[in-house]
């Protein structure tokens, strides 16, 4: 694949494919498995039960977020494949580090400018 000058080798975008699909897949079973929001307490109960029964709906909610916006970013990288844009970073356009994809299969950035982004939204809280 062509990326910009640079080539990503035919097996390394079929491993790199491979890799996240094996992630989406996990990330999809996790979903289908942890579907189900666990029920609060009955209003019977006493408070400390319909308080933990809350949290536990809130914790379950929160989780399938988080799943869900890790399996759009891996669909988002499993395009990128296709796209013969993976492993180019979107801010600088140079390559991604192999070892940053295996430890960030969908990460969109070098760790330069990974960083960069992070100091910068880190300036903005602060302000």
């Amino acid at each position: 694949l062509d990326t910009g000058g640079r080539t990503m080798s035919l097996e390394r975008t079929d491993g790199a494919r491979r890799l996240l699909k094996r992630e989406l897949d996990a990330v999809a079973a996790r979903l289908h498995a942890e579907a189900e929001v666990p029920k609060a307490a009955s209003p019977a109960g006493d408070f400390l039960d319909i308080a933990q029964g809350v949290q536990n709906q809130e914790l379950a909610r929160l989780n399938a977020q988080r799943l869900s916006e890790r399996a759009r970013r891996l669909r988002i990288a499993l395009s990128r494949v296709s796209d013969g844009e993976y492993g180019i970073c979107v801010e600088c356009g140079d390559s991604i580090t192999s070892k940053r994809l295996v430890a960030v299969p969908d990460a969109t950035t070098c760790l330069a400018c990974q960083e960069r982004l992070e100091r910068t939204r880190l300036a903005d809280c602060r302000q």
